[in-house]
């Protein structure tokens, strides 16, 4: 249930994208109903929004059940019921700002914190579904120590931050208008550093991509040191790197085809999969012995 409510939880993202870079986001104008009505009229816009609306229904259902779950066959493990019970609450922070978002008339600062709700909640049921894995065949559930640094640590929650923040300020830059400022890419009208708000805001985005780029790197180079014990880590890197090079690329192609509505959702979802990749990434590095990963950490003390 963990799984299926971290997958709709990216899929509602990814529609809550579509509905914003195709201009349905006032399809709607009230809430929870749409034009009064519990089915609205069937054209383009309106369906699109009223689908994100579903979408959130979705979300949430799965989430309470991950919670009843955990709260019934989980409660030693304390993963599982914090992040489930977080995510209960940010869905519901979400709905009530999702609201909000209908009746301010599309605020851009509103709108921002609504997504940044709905990336936490992808990031709880990541959590989650990491908790809820059961422990190998034969283990004694326990796992090798694995000193950690303190450099590491920060950078494993430099990393963790630094998706947040690109993601929010990509969202910020939209709101504002500048999404589309830079038609060229990687400069910006053939400069690094371009002149006027607009350009400056954009090209601060690509930049904050390279500072992300160097953390990942980083990261790679913590997990590669850790040896075989540190596996997983490995391969969690290297899917968090593939994301972030994907969205690059995607950010590049978006600027190439002219900013189309497609691009531009695809844009936030490879983003926002890089960032359930990250959370994964930390909170197995942070806490290896919470986590009861299948074939990953855990470790039999006769072997």
């Amino acid at each position: 249930m963990a799984l299926l409510g971290l997958i709709a939880a990216i899929a509602q993202v990814t529609l809550g994208g579509i509905v914003r870079v195709t201009g349905s986001g006032d399809a709607c104008p009230d809430w929870p109903l749409c034009h009064g009505q519990l089915i609205p009229p069937l054209d383009y816009h309106t369906m699109l929004e009223y689908s994100h609306r579903l979408s959130a229904t979705v979300v949430g259902l799965l989430v309470v059940i991950a919670l009843y779950l955990a709260w019934r066959h989980y409660r030693g493990s304390s993963p599982a019921v914090i992040s489930t019970s977080a995510g209960t609450i940010l869905v519901i922070a979400a709905a009530i700002l999702g609201g909000l978002t209908v009746l301010s008339e599309l605020t851009w600062w509103v709108r921002l914190i609504h997504l940044g709700l709905a990336e936490l909640v992808v990031a709880s049921m990541a959590v989650a579904w990491l908790s809820g894995g059961p422990a190998g065949e034969g283990s004694s559930e326990q796992v090798i120590e694995r000193p950690r640094i303190r450099f590491d640590r920060l950078l494993m929650w430099g990393t963790l931050g630094g998706v947040m923040v690109m993601i929010l300020y990509g969202s910020y830059i939209v709101g504002a208008g500048y999404g589309s400022s830079c038609g060229s890419w990687p400069l910006c009208q053939g400069w690094g550093i371009p002149r006027g708000i607009a350009f400056e805001a954009h090209m601060g985005h690509r930049y904050l991509a390279v500072i992300l780029f160097a953390l990942v790197a980083g990261m790679g180079h913590v997990a590669w040191r850790r040896g075989a014990v540190d596996g997983e880590l490995r391969w969690l890197t290297v899917l968090t790197g593939g994301f972030l090079v994907a969205e690059i690329l995607v950010g590049a192609f978006t600027v190439w085809l002219g900013f189309t509505a497609a691009m531009k959702s695809l844009h936030l979802t490879v983003a926002t999969l890089m960032w359930a990749s990250v959370v994964l990434l930390v909170a197995v590095y942070l806490r290896p012995d919470r986590f009861r990963v299948p074939n990953w950490h855990v470790e039999s003390v006769a072997s």
